[in-house]
């Protein structure tokens, strides 16, 4: 697996929290009787917040091993969903009231409003165990802001059972792709799960089409559009939109009033034969124990097979020290701890996504499918977003979905809201 992530290597940590010392008996100052005496180790609330509500047994398990271990430091561990993070962890840095935050991936570290929230994470030795190039994706210029937990990518889940009872093969062009839809609409099963209710996992669809329609064609085309060399109205993310419609056509009953979090759940109990989605969901859909074999594939976004063959990928998941942290040395403490191979063995049994450090089992059949389309990657487009630019896909999306807007419409203001946000560009 490690030749299939797009995943580094640097140095780990001591065991000194900051206000705590590690007792040693160099150090200690002899008692009356002669003996060493400790020094004391003075008391630390970590206050740790996350995103992932899914991962709460993990860390009820983990935070409380690590408790016992190092009895000084206490966890203060809150998470909340995904579209309540933005106003949580603003709040709670407002505050102060932070100490490590988890983070959805590496982007945000190129956004110097949002790298300013972040600490130099620093060398320790136990990154050595990171896979080669997991940590590069978290540095900038010699800093180390962010610390990878797991790798996923943009994958299509389907149902083997409802393709192997229809004689479908498993799409590798969208031609083949909008004929599997058709024939899965015209048998009465619904082809596309899809909970829109959040409006963000729009995004996913868009990146899992991007990679075979935009860069396939043109590897440098974001690093062009500063200049308008290139646009969102070019025609290929006319393309993409387009596209987006076709799908939307197949997609379930009222998936605009569905919440994201109910889509694997019903995926695995059989409502819809497919579901486009990030690898993460896959613990989920295993969780709700689904009566058939669950298997994955790349949404063909063109004609071109050896284009659709490229994963679009990115860290799933990882973490950043507050900068305003008073406890930096307790935080790397325990990110190295949960790093520990025992305990983030049990987090990839738990999450099944995709590990960053080496000597982990992946003990999921469908983990391991998704780890076989790895072979060919590509970052998310998001990641090439422009620090600070106004990008509307998520309203454009939903608009393209309900039918109000055209591709070339999406495309035009798609382009309009990028460049009206010039001044803002970071």
């Amino acid at each position: 697996m490690a030749t299939m992530l797009l995943l580094t290597a640097c140095g780990n940590s001591n065991n000194q929290t900051n206000g705590t010392t590690t007792p040693s008996s160099a150090n200690a100052s002899p008692s009356a009787g002669g003996s060493p005496e400790p020094e004391k180790q003075e008391n630390v609330e970590l206050k740790v917040i996350n995103f992932r509500v899914e991962d709460k047994a993990f860390f009820d398990e983990v935070n409380q091993a690590f408790e016992a271990k190092y009895p000084h430091i206490k966890i203060k561990y809150d998470a909340v969903p995904t579209k309540d993070w933005a106003a949580f962890k603003e709040a709670r840095i407002t505050t102060g009231d932070v100490d490590i935050m988890g983070s959805g991936g590496e982007a945000d570290i190129y956004n110097p409003a949002l790298r300013q929230q972040m600490a130099d994470i620093g060398q320790h030795p136990f990154f050595d165990q990171f896979y080669p190039d997991a940590l590069k994706a978290g540095q900038l210029d010699g800093k180390q802001y962010f610390l990878p937990m797991s790798s996923i990518a943009l994958v299509t889940f389907y149902n083997k059972k409802i393709f192997a009872d229809l004689g479908l093969n498993v799409p590798r062009t969208w031609d083949e792709f909008v004929s599997v839809s058709e024939k899965l609409k015209s048998g009465g099963i619904e082809p596309i799960m899809y909970g829109g209710k959040d409006q963000w996992p729009i995004n996913m669809v868009i990146g899992a089409l991007e990679a075979g329609i935009v860069r396939s064609q043109d590897p440098a085309f974001y690093d062009k559009m500063k200049t308008e060399e290139t646009k969102f109205t070019d025609p290929a993310w006319v393309e993409v939109f387009e596209k987006l419609g076709v799908i939307s056509k197949y997609m379930i009953k009222n998936s605009l009033g569905l919440d994201y979090g109910q889509a694997p759940g019903l995926f695995a109990q059989g409502k819809a034969a497919m579901m486009i989605d990030g690898s993460w969901s896959l613990s989920q859909i295993e969780d709700a124990k689904p009566d058939f074999e669950v298997g994955a594939f790349l949404l063909p976004g063109s004609n071109d097979e050896e284009a659709n063959g490229i994963a679009t990928t990115k860290f799933g998941f990882g973490w950043n020290i507050y900068s305003g942290s008073k406890n930096k040395e307790a935080a790397v403490t325990y990110l190295e701890f949960i790093m520990e191979p025992a305990n983030y063995q049990k987090y990839m049994d738990m999450v099944r996504m995709l590990p960053v450090i080496d000597g982990i089992q992946v003990t999921s059949p469908v983990a391991n499918e998704v780890s076989a389309l790895l072979k060919k990657q590509m970052p998310i487009w998001e990641l090439y977003r422009i620090p600070g630019a106004k990008y509307e896909f998520e309203r454009i999306g939903v608009e393209i979905i309900m039918n109000r807007l055209t591709a070339a419409e999406a495309a035009d203001q798609s382009q309009q809201a990028l460049i009206g946000s010039k001044s803002n560009w970071q």
